[in-house]
């Protein structure tokens, strides 16, 4: 895996936030962004015609919320890896992820961190190789 780009489909509304996760992931050579969605809705659709190996999924989505549409992505395929990520600090919110089948959790504040890539290295790691996350 250490030489394969993975693919990752990003689910965000907020435009700037977007573009800036965009150009961080796109400036490190271990991904590509395959997709952009601005709604719930559309990361379902893009995600069926995409399979890409991450969705990077915000909680909250117009439409369907980020949830919602992670449920409806792990119907059509359970084995898609969703991290989803929230400004919230609701333990709450982390349990109705891992219910809908998001495997992988990162706070909002993460996305503008100079570790993101990083950080979603590991996460696909550790689904892969079906480590669980330590509570």
């Amino acid at each position: 895996m250490a030489d394969t780009v993975l693919q990752i489909l990003l689910a965000e509304d907020d435009e700037q936030l977007a573009a800036l996760v965009e150009t961080t992931l796109e400036s490190d050579s271990r991904f590509t962004v395959v997709g952009r969605a601005r709604t719930g809705d559309e990361a379902v659709t893009l995600c069926a015609r995409h399979t890409p190996d991450i969705v990077l999924m915000d909680i909250s989505m117009p439409g369907l919320d980020g949830i919602e549409a992670t449920s409806a992505i792990h119907g059509r395929d359970p084995e898609q890896h969703v991290v989803i990520y929230t400004g919230s600090d609701e333990y709450a919110d982390v349990a109705r992820a891992a219910d809908a089948g998001a495997v992988g959790y990162l706070h909002k504040g993460a996305l503008t961190s100079p570790d993101l890539a990083e950080a979603l290295r590991v996460l696909h790691t550790n689904y892969l190789n079906r480590v669980p996350d330590p509570d």
